[in-house]
């Protein structure tokens, strides 16, 4: 059998490894795995020549599937793996949004609020899904994103729901998990260890757009009425809790949204952060502003998704001086779905009924259309739609449509990045696509040694 060089390649620029050498690291997207290895190996992979690698070198590229055998049709077989564990996949993921409502007016939101709670028929409708979803004994385990407008606007209805699927994953002996994206406007220190501690909300994501300065331009009231303070002042409350410090496996997540008009101010509220010790208290992800539904934002003041990777970096680095962790998804790993979207039971829940695969198509215009949803609950004959967009996304990737995809070299460590994006004309690729080479060099040096900037 004769073999060849897998094409789902990806490596750092060389460096020198203290001892006189020129060395990369090799990354295996099927697999995963990296390995540190002679710069001058590289090319001769490239090429097919093995002639001068010894077996153990030749043992460890086989099994990272850096070689394959030369028949091998690489792209079928990763859908084939991916496919495959669709109908397998044990693991549920909802999205539940108990309200339509939010306090803040940002101006880069495509979401269209209203005074709407999840009632009780769709509350009841809701609950009866996830029951069926649960008594098919397909699942191990359940994870469930509250999600809005903002969620917490709805407590009382979150809480009624969270407490009947605690028990309906009690009854059904499936392990649960919460996790909740919200402005932190009234995420107050007792209203965090409630959902915590007796609700199983476990992961937490809180938007902060740079300090003060900047983030009282953006996201604001409907009223006009500045947030920074009281979404600062929630945070820092919370990550001195007891319970926090004691309990907590996994630091709150703050999102920075980020465009030319903000840039100068996120490293400050890195600073700031830093000046009341949440170094492993918190974590952070910078993310670009993008255009949303039809909101074309993203193409005013924003960046290409190549300039942002190396703001991207930059602000890894930075954050990572002041003391606090990178991400532990540096290096990507091998994904077999996007995300939820793709998932055949997967599904997002809003406050009217409505059933869609992604939590970015509610209360959105743009996304109103009936080829965008699953159905709605409270039809008499509610048959969902199989068929809609991003559910179908194994088959159509393989379309000429989505070239810059189906023939990428890290397709199988993002499945496809954001599928939405695909279906609007738009790049779904993820910022690692433009900055892996920087990311594996730092999660080197981050593994074994100190990292200095």
């Amino acid at each position: 059998m004769n073999f060849v060089t897998s094409r789902y390649l990806a490596f750092s620029e060389p460096f020198d490894d203290q001892k006189g050498k020129l060395k990369r690291i090799l990354f295996s997207t099927r697999t995963s795995a990296t390995v540190l290895i002679d710069d001058s190996a590289i090319q001769k992979i490239l090429d097919n020549n093995y002639t001068d690698f010894d077996d153990e070198l030749l043992d460890l590229l086989f099994s990272m599937e850096i070689i394959i055998p030369e028949n091998e049709n690489e792209f079928e077989e990763i859908m084939i793996q991916n496919n495959s564990l669709l109908d397998v996949n044990s693991h549920l993921d909802l999205t539940i949004q108990p309200t339509a409502n939010c306090q803040l007016g940002c101006h880069y939101c495509a979401q269209e609020h209203s005074k709407n709670n999840m009632n009780n028929d769709v509350y009841a409708r809701t609950l009866e899904r996830v029951t069926s979803k649960l008594e098919s004994k397909k699942f191990k385990n359940l994870s469930v994103t509250w999600y809005g407008g903002e969620p917490l606007n709805a407590l009382s209805q979150l809480k009624k729901i969270s407490t009947e699927i605690i028990e309906l994953f009690k009854i059904n002996n499936v392990e649960y998990d919460g996790s909740i994206i919200t402005n932190g406007l009234s995420l107050k220190p007792n209203i965090f260890k409630d959902l915590y501690l007796n609700h199983n909300v476990l992961h937490y994501q809180i938007t902060l757009d740079g300090t003060a300065e900047h983030h009282d331009k953006r996201r604001i009231t409907k009223k006009g009425e500045h947030t920074f303070n009281i979404i600062f002042k929630n945070i820092i409350d919370i990550i001195n809790l007891d319970c926090y410090q004691e309990k907590v496996k996994e630091p709150i997540l703050i999102r920075t949204n980020i465009d030319k008009t903000n840039l100068n101010s996120i490293k400050d509220l890195v600073d700031l952060f830093a000046e009341n010790d949440a170094q492993g208290k918190i974590q952070f992800s910078f993310a670009p502003i993008v255009d949303w539904g039809d909101k074309k934002y993203g193409t005013i003041d924003g960046f290409t998704k190549r300039d942002f990777a190396d703001i991207e970096i930059d602000l890894l680095l930075y954050a990572h001086q002041k003391g606090f962790l990178i991400d532990t998804s540096l290096v990507p790993k091998r994904e077999f779905m996007p995300c939820m979207v793709v998932a055949k039971d997967s599904e997002v829940f809003d406050a009217f009924g409505n059933v869609y695969p992604c939590y970015e198509f509610t209360y959105t215009p743009a996304y109103n259309e009936d080829k965008h949803k699953i159905g709605n609950l409270l039809d008499k004959n509610f048959i969902p739609n199989d068929l809609a967009t991003t559910r179908n996304w194994y088959n159509d990737i393989r379309k000429e449509d989505f070239a810059n995809c189906n023939k990428c070299e890290l397709l199988p460590v993002c499945g496809g990045g954001c599928v939405k994006n695909w279906y609007n004309d738009e790049t779904g690729c993820p910022s690692f696509k433009f900055n892996i080479s920087d990311r594996l060099l730092i999660d080197y040096l981050n593994k074994n040694q100190a990292l200095t900037i």
